[in-house]
């Protein structure tokens, strides 16, 4: 009998075993795409009817206004450039429909998030989708490495910025434009000690698989959406989404659309047992409070519970009570049947934002005997003050008497934790409702806008806010966007904040967020509306660049900003030079590296150099009388300073590198117009010791290599000579070539290769432009207009070169004109001392920089002549500016006076 029980057992135990290694990814060669994706996911978002879901949006009202932001646009783009890939004639839809879609997004860096796409193909189809892109792509288009095992593929679309990364992990396709991404992925598939997002929600999962009767399924948990709310705000560690975080929610939302709305409804779930209950069971619902609801409110909750203990239950770790106060409203309140006299009907209402003012809020509390909660109120205001009513502070406005309770955040200790934001509490009465204000002027706009019918349920244009509360919901929550708009704004962090500005017309048309939270049967359902409106808008030009690092010197700083590369992690260091000479070396995170006396100030640009020629980098400079280099920490090279002979000022340098080889060559100008060339120890080479030209130069001199042709050393002379050399010193043209009366402006290569077709350009003193062969031969010449003898001309060229624009500038206006002499665009401007830049990075992505140095204003335009910055930035030195494709925005660096400045401007 033993032995046939064993039997059995054995029987059992190998076919369960069979079953599960028959149901494994070892044996089906298939993973669930979800496993995939990390727990730090802001949300996810699940349909097998992408292209459908996709089309549904897209074809919303909304959406054409929307997609003015570049980021939507660009992911509308991307789907295009995908369905054109796949053959177009619904392809994409009928490959992808059917199977599990999956978009994730999540922290990336602070501030930043990116997208997670995953495709999970039920009939082993991944391989066929992959090849029918690939063979509509270009050879060449596509790379390859290997990450862990795994193949990883890089698309560099040639008409974006961006490089899409792709993977495929058995029968998931993974693709992102952040690598990174991808290899969180791959270490997923490959770890089993990785919580995905999944394992974190699994309540999620095992209540729902998939979209019931929507166009697909977001999932979303409270630390998620934390995460993303720190990430947009300036500060770390808010309070409302750390709290929120805490509370451990998640849910599942299923998306909907309707007229001039978006839905997602669906069910909440609470973790660890801690959920919030929202029951109301009172006839016919809760007050709505309409009425009472001030047009100046930018966010609203609402509580219709059936008693004030479930809002007390809704714990709050940022609270800290104050064990004094907590003592005195448990004995002389709570103990009092206060609580009891509350009817559970409760609005907070959080003004809108001021400039220079804190943010007014509102309390409103609804009771059974309100005189009675009154007087307990004002009994307990005066056991604070020992039974002495003269400390009873009160006052009376339009006939509504208030009082202080002086001790902050009272209500929050009245409902253990909620409704902070009181250091002092104001209390009125009106009708049945007890009514705290954190200021006497929030006490008094709340009766103003009530007498003035200035509240939501007397205005037209407010009703629909009051669309989005449910009387039967047990807690509502609307935003007014437009109201809201200016606490967004103050407290986003610099990037999300210029975001913010530049498109705010677009963004606000979605005008009204409302969440509301019912308790059905033992589930809790809830409900997220974000409605719109298309009124005709204006576009909005008032962008206030919003500092997003500063840095402050003892001294003035009278040179930089100069940016350098970070060897070691690629990213952004500084230099700046003081007034005492002092030169500041720090990082992008304001980190102070090295600070160094030098004899002299800057007369070059900052030159970084490999001098052991190891991957690391160092700096080298000149003075006006020495040529510095400088490791990262600050400690000098070998022979360096470099000397140059006695009697010599410098007055330009430039460094040359002819081979590529870190056999540098320091190309150096004296103030007399002397060019002397050193080796990188400090050697003076032979035929540059010196060689003289006729005068100071107009810029620094400059290394040229024609392709096929040779090198060429260059020296433009303020009088109007141009000096082409060999590398020996040696003239190429038997003569300087005389471009005019005098240049004291910059010059741009026209390169073509030939020395012959390769120009120089230039513009004269007197306003004529000025193009030169190699070969010593004037090739065009044009005479600008020249209102009066005090014109000035100038030519402009970008940070690479590469493109180039006149300015003329009269006594009270600038013209910039392109390479073809046509006018770009006119500004009225009046100084006597402007200084020019221009910033190109490809596309319609160009500033074009005005300095004006006696007012010391910085203008940032377009070259439509457009302001990117109503205000202009303060300073009178040139700035450097950067742009990054991945985030689409620029940013500027700046000083003025002691402050280094760096400004994020968003496109």
């Amino acid at each position: 009998m033993l032995k046939r029980l064993l039997v059995i057992l054995l029987v059992i135990v190998i076919g369960l075993a069979g079953y599960l290694f028959y149901t494994s990814r070892a044996f089906t060669g298939e993973v669930d795409a979800i496993e995939l994706v990390s727990d730090d996911a802001v949300f996810v978002f699940e349909t097998k009817e992408p292209v459908k879901a996709w089309n549904q949006l897209v074809s919303q009202p909304i959406w054409k206004r929307l997609s003015a932001v570049p980021s939507l646009k660009d992911v509308e783009n991307q789907l295009v450039v995908l369905d054109s890939l796949t053959g177009r004639a619904g392809k994409l839809e009928s490959t992808l429909s059917g199977n599990k879609f999956i978009v994730s997004v999540h922290p990336t860096a602070k501030s930043e998030f990116d997208f997670l796409f995953l495709v999970a193909f039920e009939d082993k189809g991944q391989d066929q989708f992959i090849q029918s892109i690939r063979d509509k792509v270009a050879p060449g288009q596509i790379k390859s490495r290997n990450h862990s095992g795994e193949t990883i593929y890089e698309y560099k679309n040639p008409d974006r910025n961006s490089t899409l990364s792709y993977t495929v992990l058995e029968n998931v396709v993974v693709a992102s434009y952040n690598s990174f991404l991808i290899e969180e992925a791959i270490r997923y598939i490959q770890s089993d000690n990785l919580k995905s997002f999944k394992d974190t929600y699994k309540e999620l999962y095992a209540s729902q698989n998939e979209a019931k009767d929507g166009l697909g399924l977001f999932r979303v948990g409270s630390a998620g959406l934390a995460s993303f709310m720190n990430g947009v705000a300036q500060e770390d560690n808010l309070e409302f989404p750390n709290n929120f975080a805490q509370h451990r929610l998640s849910a599942n939302l299923e998306l909907k659309f309707a007229e001039n709305k978006i839905f997602l409804d669906g069910f909440t779930f609470y973790r660890d047992g801690e959920k919030v209950d929202f029951a109301n069971d009172k006839q016919g619902g809760g007050n709505l409070f309409s009425n009472y609801i001030s047009n100046r409110t930018a966010v609203y909750f609402q509580y219709n519970v059936n008693g004030t203990e479930q809002i007390e239950r809704i714990a709050n770790p940022a609270f800290r009570p104050k064990n004094t106060l907590m003592g005195e409203v448990e004995k002389n309140l709570k103990g009092k049947g206060f609580m009891e006299n509350l009817s559970g009907e409760v609005g907070y209402m959080v003004l809108e934002k001021l400039p220079n003012a804190d943010t007014d809020k509102v309390l409103i509390i609804k009771a059974v005997d309100p005189q009675k909660s009154l007087d307990l109120l004002k009994q307990f205001s005066l056991t604070l003050s020992q039974g002495d009513s003269s400390k009873l502070l009160s006052d009376h406005y339009k006939e509504q008497e208030l009082f202080l309770i002086n001790q902050p955040e009272f209500p929050a200790h009245l409902f253990n934790g909620q409704f902070l934001g009181f250091p002092h509490t104001f209390v009125t009465l009106y009708k049945d409702m007890l009514v705290m204000g954190n200021t006497v002027k929030a006490i008094k706009v709340f009766v103003d806008d009530i007498y003035n019918d200035n509240t939501w349920g007397r205005s037209l244009n407010q009703r629909r806010f009051l669309e989005g509360i449910s009387k039967n919901a047990g807690f509502n929550f609307i935003v007014n966007i437009p109201r809201f708009w200016n606490s967004l704004l103050e407290t986003s962090s610099p990037r999300w904040g210029g975001l913010f500005q530049k498109y705010a017309p677009q963004l606000k048309s979605i005008d009204l967020v409302a969440l509301q939270l019912s308790e059905i049967g033992d589930e809790q359902y809830v409900n997220l509306e974000l409605g719109y409106n298309l009124n005709p808008i204006k576009s909005v030009k008032d962008i206030l660049l919003t500092e997003s690092m500063g840095l402050q010197f003892a001294e003035p700083l009278t040179y930089g900003p100069k940016t350098l590369e970070n060897f070691n992690d690629k990213s952004t260091d500084f230099i700046v030079q003081d007034a005492t000479g002092k030169i500041h070396f720090f990082n992008d995170e304001g980190e102070r590296i090295f600070s160094k006396e030098v004899t002299g100030n800057i007369k070059s640009d900052i030159y970084q150099i490999d001098y052991y020629k190891n991957g690391k980098l160092q700096l080298v400079f000149a003075t006006d009388s020495m040529i510095y280099a400088f490791d990262r920490l600050g400690s000098p090279l070998p022979a360096y300073p470099i000397r140059l002979p006695r009697g010599t000022a410098i007055e330009q340098m430039s460094l040359v590198d002819y081979n590529n080889t870190k056999d540098y060559r320091y190309f150096t100008a004296t103030t007399s117009g002397d060019l002397y060339i050193f080796d990188k120890k400090g050697n003076n080479l032979e035929g540059w010791t010196p060689r003289s030209t006729s005068g100071v130069l107009a810029v620094s001199p400059q290394h040229h290599r024609l392709s096929g042709v040779g090198d060429y050393m260059l020296a433009l002379n303020r009088n109007g000579e141009l000096y082409i050399m060999n590398r020996r010193g040696e003239l190429q043209t038997g003569a300087p070539i005389n471009l005019g009366e005098g240049v004291a402006s910059d010059y741009a290569l026209i390169q073509h290769g030939d020395r012959g077709d390769t120009q120089l350009v230039t513009v004269t003193a007197e306003g004529e432009v000025i193009r030169v062969n190699f070969r010593g031969e004037l090739t065009y010449r044009n005479q600008l207009l020249r209102p009066d003898k005090n014109t000035r001309f100038s030519l402009v060229k970008d940070q690479m070169g590469d493109r180039y624009y006149f300015v003329v500038q009269e006594y009270n206006k600038i013209t910039v004109m392109d390479s073809d002499l046509n006018t770009v665009f006119e500004k009225n401007m009046v100084s006597d001392d402007l200084d020019f830049q221009f910033f190109s990075f490809g596309g319609d992505k160009n500033i074009f920089v005005v300095i004006d140095r006696v007012q010391e204003f910085i203008f940032l335009y377009n070259l439509e002549g457009e302001l990117l910055n109503t205000r202009p930035l303060n300073g009178k030195h040139q700035v450097e500016i950067k742009y990054s494709g991945s985030k689409n925005e620029y940013t500027i660096y700046a000083v003025h006076q002691n402050q280094f400045s760096a400004y994020k401007l968003p496109l």
